[in-house]
């Protein structure tokens, strides 16, 4: 979609739009969180936080880096979808800035009260979810309420994260509901994206093969995800044990998210990375609830963290990396080709989630392995900002006569 025509602002390029800020800041951050969290798990440095590595691993995953990230692609999408002008100036530096004292607040945790921690840290999505909401309803742009309903979940997940952290329980619950929350997206969003960008590809190559559009069999899958991952979520708090019934859900999940892919046809578009990409980064959620439903299965034989870093790295990183490369292409004036660099992150992203996984199996090299995955990941996200970074901070470029 064309990016909409913006308030008159005079200051740095870098704030004119909410993609641009966003994509850069939250890439630096993904790499630099795994750059320390390495050192930090292994006990080679100690950082000033009132959470455990762990703790402080999926909080700065699910409420530092993609939260940043999915404000900058709403900050763009929504005008397109209501019509009405950007947030770009001083809100947008607002809306940065509060994100960035949250990001300081929870790496100086042992420093603060929990009060200024969590205050900090929630200033920031509310903001937020209050600027989306004040355009969506002005625009009278009723149907992709949805998504806003989605974010807000997302910040009740860090809520409840908080709750658990203050009172000495365990934050694994809520960190899977922040997952759930953003593995949803991935199907609303992505379940529109990828076939709209994959139809285009092939219209402009004259195929009489095309992806099926959002119909009543994607209303279906995304249904029956929605039952299974809320299950999930409320038996990790130990309400009850059922891993039979787990294990078959995850299993259908597998095989609905597997035809829905194959709807899109993704064999017909390996030439173009930056399609390729997201075909991959969705085909992580049938790998990843493959792998959760044996881990329910076969207690032991899959632990359980292989199939949360297949679809924590695998999807929901590999579909960030694509959409940041593509919409950056896209409204800072680039041809949207993917080039041997963007290539190599793609490429350093897959190999991150990969690695990880395969770590999950084997403790005698897991150490060397999980190495390798943060490495590759790092190379991902700071190589998006060394390539990108400089599109991001400059006008929008002139076509090409």
């Amino acid at each position: 979609m064309a990016i909409a025509r913006t308030q008159p602002f005079d200051g740095p390029t870098l704030f004119s739009y909410g993609f641009r800020p966003f994509f850069l800041f939250g890439a630096f951050y993904a790499g630099l969180t795994i750059l320390m969290w390495v050192p930090f798990y292994f006990g080679d440095i100690d950082l000033p936080l009132a959470m455990g590595p762990a703790d402080w691993h999926m909080h700065e995953t699910l409420f530092g880096f993609v939260p940043a990230v999915i404000a900058g692609f709403l900050l763009t999408a929504v005008p397109n979808w209501t019509g009405r002008l950007p947030v770009n100036g001083t809100a947008l530096i607002s809306l940065v800035l509060a994100w960035g004292l949250g990001r300081i607040a929870i790496n100086m945790s042992a420093l603060l009260p929990l009060w200024a921690v969590v205050l900090f840290n929630l200033s920031f999505p509310i903001l937020f979810a209050a600027a989306v909401c004040r355009e969506i309803i002005a625009g009278k742009n009723w149907r992709n309420l949805k998504v806003l309903v989605m974010f807000s979940m997302l910040v009740l997940a860090q809520c409840w994260f908080y709750f658990a952290w203050a009172n000495g329980l365990d934050v694994k619950p809520a960190a899977y509901l922040a997952l759930g929350v953003v593995l949803m997206l991935i199907m609303l969003i992505g379940g529109r994206i990828i076939p709209s960008f994959t139809r285009n590809y092939l219209v402009k190559r004259k195929s009489e093969i095309l992806p099926q559009p959002f119909g009543s069999f994607d209303k279906l899958t995304v249904a029956v995800s929605a039952l299974v991952l809320l299950g999930f979520i409320v038996q990790s708090t130990g309400a009850f044990s059922l891993p039979l019934v787990f294990a078959v859900g995850f299993m259908v999940l597998a095989g609905l998210h597997l035809v829905r892919l194959l709807r899109w046809h993704p064999e017909l578009i390996w030439r173009d990375g930056l399609l390729l990409v997201l075909h991959m980064g969705y085909g992580f959620l049938p790998i990843g609830f493959a792998l959760m439903g044996f881990s329910f299965l076969n207690d032991g034989v899959v632990p359980l963290v292989a199939p949360i870093h297949a679809l924590s790295t695998g999807a929901v990183g590999l579909m960030i990396v694509g959409v940041m490369c593509r919409a950056t292409l896209g409204h800072t004036g680039y041809p949207l080709v993917a080039t041997r660099g963007t290539l190599v992150l793609f490429a350093a992203v897959f190999s991150a989630a990969i690695l990880r996984i395969v770590a999950a199996f084997d403790l005698e090299i897991s150490m060397g392995l999980m190495r390798a995955s943060h490495l590759f990941w790092v190379i991902g996200f700071w190589g998006f900002v060394a390539l990108y970074g400089g599109k991001l901070m400059r006008p929008r470029a002139e076509p090409r006569r």
